[in-house]
């Protein structure tokens, strides 16, 4: 199993699907930070949408503006546009948005 990966249960992984952990919503020029223990797992954008600079993830596991992620020839996002509808999965410990807006859902 990849390091940093992590098993749930079944009932863990239902919680997480359903954004139990809890859901914010930001819009345009806004930077969130999650409560103590808890990161982004999921973005569902609500409108076309870019990434700021302000976006990061908790390891170098993932890609992310800037950084290429995990492996080879993976290119880091940031500068291109989500569009409405979509939703990405990771582990954020900061979202900021350019523009558009997304709920974000919440899980340890």
């Amino acid at each position: 199993m990849a390091a940093g990966i992590h098993k749930f249960t079944v009932q863990e992984s239902q919680n997480l699907g359903l954004g139990q952990g809890g859901v914010a919503y930001i819009s345009t020029g806004a930077t969130y930070s999650p409560p103590s223990n808890t990161v982004v797992v999921a973005m569902t954008f609500i409108e076309d949408s870019e990434f700021a600079s302000g976006t990061t993830v908790e390891s170098s596991q993932f890609t992310t503006q800037g950084t290429a992620g995990p492996g080879t020839g993976a290119e880091a996002f940031g500068g291109d546009t989500f569009p409405a509808g979509v939703t990405i999965y990771g582990r954020f410990t900061a979202v900021d948005l350019a523009s558009g807006a997304a709920m974000l859902y919440l899980g340890a």
